[in-house]
């Protein structure tokens, strides 16, 4: 491993979360984490993240996974910053007001992708908050899993991502972040390999460097609002539920709703309707998130969408007390 230094540690405690510790001294109470944050470099708080299960505690120590994923993300920013909440805990039931406790910050910080850009971009942490009344307390991290940045973009190492959120091809990526595009860039890489311009594939016999030109030079395609079933509606309007097919056949369906008159749902329901011409051959399977609040907070929830050939989008066995519905299904159509 080496000596070079992580990232993400300069971590403390904020003046309003030593206040709290101070407050908690000989009551028995004590603290949970309600949720935590990314914020960018103006201090903007840009994205939820998600506490993962399980936030084991061990002794005096506390290990708090988060989980970011850039689902609903439009503007792509550089995270710089991630923070955690807490309550107080009196009798077992949180009390009193949400307290922002701790914060660790990155000079250089991560960019974080759209959705458009990088479907399905994440990354996790695992941070460990231990407690002690003493001058100094020690620390002991599982080195499982750690990465130093003297280790990014090293050979034997790991690939740094790029601006697109992908591995360049100069570390052993596509530079791309669809399965398609992928493929595109792998067979350009043989050819130039091999010097032979192979084609896209044996039904097609457009060469892949006139793939790569002919993709280049074509505007993205046209993006329609989705028709949601009665009763819901895009809970956000920077978070448009929407569908759109490529030259080559391929859909994408961005799904982002809610009831309307905000009450739970659950098990078999139908959320939406995707016109004929846009329809999948078959029935097309994905992991939709939930969320039990109505908003853009999930609580590590999800189950299973389909759309089937019909056009029918709809949930498979949600939880009853879901309300509100995040997904991206990609398939080719009919």
């Amino acid at each position: 491993m080496s000596d070079n230094p992580v990232k993400w540690i300069a971590a403390g405690l904020t003046p309003a979360g030593n206040a709290l510790q101070a407050a908690l001294l000989g009551t028995g109470d004590g603290l949970t984490f309600t949720r935590a944050a990314a914020a960018d470099a103006e201090g903007v708080e840009r994205l939820d993240l998600t506490l993962q299960s399980p936030c084991t505690v061990d002794g005096p120590k506390c290990r708090v996974p988060v989980l970011l994923t850039n689902a609903g993300v439009e503007t792509a920013f550089t995270m710089t910053e991630l923070r955690f909440y807490v309550r107080r805990v009196t009798d077992g039931a949180p009390t009193g007001e949400e307290v922002l406790y701790a914060t660790v910050t990155d000079e250089t910080g991560d960019p974080i992708p759209t959705a458009a850009q990088s479907p399905g971009f994440t990354i996790d942490w695992a941070f460990v908050f231990q407690y002690g009344n003493a001058g100094s307390v020690t620390v002991t991290l599982d080195p499982v899993g750690l990465v130093s940045i003297g280790m990014v973009g090293r050979p034997g190492g790991v690939a740094a991502l790029g601006d697109n959120g992908a591995v360049p091809v100069s570390q052993g990526g596509t530079g791309v972040t669809t399965a398609p595009a992928a493929l595109v860039t792998l067979g350009a890489m043989r050819a130039d390999a091999t010097g032979e311009d192979i084609p896209v594939s044996k039904t097609d016999g457009t060469t892949i460097h006139a793939a790569l030109a002919n993709k280049a030079e074509k505007a993205p395609p046209q993006e329609y609002d989705l028709p949601l079933a009665e009763g819901f509606f895009h809970y956000d309007k920077s978070t448009a539920s929407s569908y759109a097919k490529a030259d080559d056949g391929l859909v994408v369906v961005h799904l982002y709703c809610k009831r309307q008159d905000g009450a739970s749902f659950g098990g078999d329901v139908q959320l939406a309707t995707i016109p004929a011409g846009y329809r999948p051959s078959h029935n097309v399977h994905t992991a939709a998130m939930l969320s039990k609040s109505g908003d853009s907070r999930y609580e590590n929830q999800c189950c299973v969408l389909v759309c089937d050939p019909g056009g029918n989008i709809w949930l498979s066995n949600a939880p009853m007390d879901t309300k509100a519905v995040t997904a991206t299904i990609v398939f080719y159509s009919i």
